[in-house]
């Protein structure tokens, strides 16, 4: 499907068997059903079902994740949310992405087809495509699928990877995987802070540096250590911390500055649940019990890490899941 993304405006082709034409009254008329008009004059759409177009006739967002950027970004609104989400996540735990060889909204076919990529109605990015490229399988190691996997997962059925097509494979390639209106993607954009019909702000989160001292440090040593760092648990922020914090941004690509940021914090965090233990559990305990919500710090995510949690994200209007995912890490770190 990706391994067309010319740089120039394509010639519109004649509409393939997933298009639908305009009717009279300017409803567009699909298998004998009038529907709402697209954006686009020719009111065509993607295999998807989602109404595609030119950058000027359908609302697209620039989309730009650590290293890299989508050239002409993806689709407003709830698709840009869940798709930045999507590449977030792969860039902090897949691989890192890199520019040029990530893609976006792109007015084309797909590859040896008549049928429109989801990519032009901005439903679909590539990742770092060089690597894993168009009708490749294997080209990620075990810990990566499971790491897609994991990310999938918490898209609920929302998003597809093309590693998973039945018949030639697309491991760069992930798309949106329900029709305009689906109340799925509503709730997912909802849930990743996003929803409303416009694009997610970027995350802030808090900047912890050399010198600083308190429970935001402790929740770095802490994470630090989930990710394999030999680091002592004190609170304190200073050269030893500082050094830990430089080789894990070299380790994933960033400005190795010793500087706890969005990107450092983004690449640090995982998501941990009911069941979960461990130290990313203690560094959850940690900011509870600085929040006010006295927490045990044991590793141990039970019943009553779950019902802190609980309150913790309904005093800050997140969504109740008792999961700790991006938005409420971000939150506790605050």
């Amino acid at each position: 499907m990706c391994d067309q993304h010319p740089t120039t405006t394509p010639v519109r082709r004649p509409l393939g068997r997933r298009a639908v034409l305009r009717g009279a009254g300017g409803l567009l008329v699909a298998g004998g059903a009038a529907t709402a008009a697209a954006p686009s004059a020719f009111a065509a759409t993607s295999q998807n079902g989602w109404p595609a177009g030119y950058s000027n006739e359908i609302p697209l967002s620039s989309l730009a994740v650590g290293a890299a950027t989508f050239p002409a970004g993806v689709r407003s609104g709830d698709v840009y949310t869940v798709l930045r989400h999507v590449a977030a996540r792969f860039d902090a735990t897949v691989e890192r992405l890199y520019s040029p060889g990530c893609w976006g909204h792109n007015y084309r076919e797909i590859s040896g087809s008549t049928n429109l990529s989801n990519h032009a109605s901005g439903t679909a990015i590539d990742c770092n495509a060089p690597d894993h490229p168009l009708g490749a399988s294997g080209t990620f190691t075990s810990a990566q699928v499971s790491a897609i996997r994991a990310i999938l997962s918490q898209c609920n059925g929302v998003v597809r990877w093309g590693g998973d097509y039945s018949s030639r494979k697309d491991e760069m390639h992930f798309e949106i995987n329900v029709a305009p209106g689906d109340s799925r993607l509503s709730s997912l954009a909802a849930s990743l802070g996003g929803g409303g019909g416009t694009p997610a702000p970027p995350a802030q989160w808090a900047l912890v540096r050399q010198g600083d001292s308190g429970f935001r440090v402790r929740h770095v040593q802490y994470l630090l250590r989930q990710r394999g760092y030999s680091i002592g648990i004190d609170g304190v922020f200073g050269s030893g911390t500082a050094s830990t914090v430089r080789s894990f941004q070299s380790s994933r690509g960033l400005t190795a500055d010793g500087i706890v940021g969005t990107n450092t914090w983004t690449a640090l965090v995982l998501t941990v649940r009911n069941g979960s233990s461990g130290d990313a559990v203690r560094a959850v305990q940690t900011s509870l019990t600085a929040k006010g919500l006295s927490t045990g710090v044991d590793g141990i995510f039970g019943s009553g890490t779950e019902s802190r949690v609980r309150s913790f994200q309904d005093s800050r209007s997140l969504v109740v899941d008792g999961i700790v995912g991006e938005n409420t890490w971000q939150a506790l770190t605050a």
